[in-house]
């Protein structure tokens, strides 16, 4: 019976391992694309780390959106 405690133990001990690798993983990974969008990488991944990278994925689309797609001058209509 004491050998089923520390195995079940190590067991849990390996899975939360493995739950937590995949979190940096997910937000190393969404940390990759915010860079490319222009944010710093450790910036998106402390962001990420946090938060979750759920919300470092909706972080990309920011840039999107406060970022004009024209410049100003084409867009004032003459008359």
């Amino acid at each position: 019976m004491y050998l089923d405690v520390h195995f079940a133990a190590l067991a849990a001990w390996l899975l939360l391992a493995i739950a937590v690798l995949l979190w940096v993983m997910a937000c190393a990974l969404t940390a990759t694309k915010l860079e490319k969008k222009g944010i710093a990488f450790w910036k998106g991944f402390l962001i990420s780390l946090l938060l979750s990278p759920l919300a470092g994925l909706m972080m990309t689309f920011l840039p999107n959106i406060l970022r004009p797609s024209r410049p100003l001058a084409p867009t004032v209509s003459r008359l």
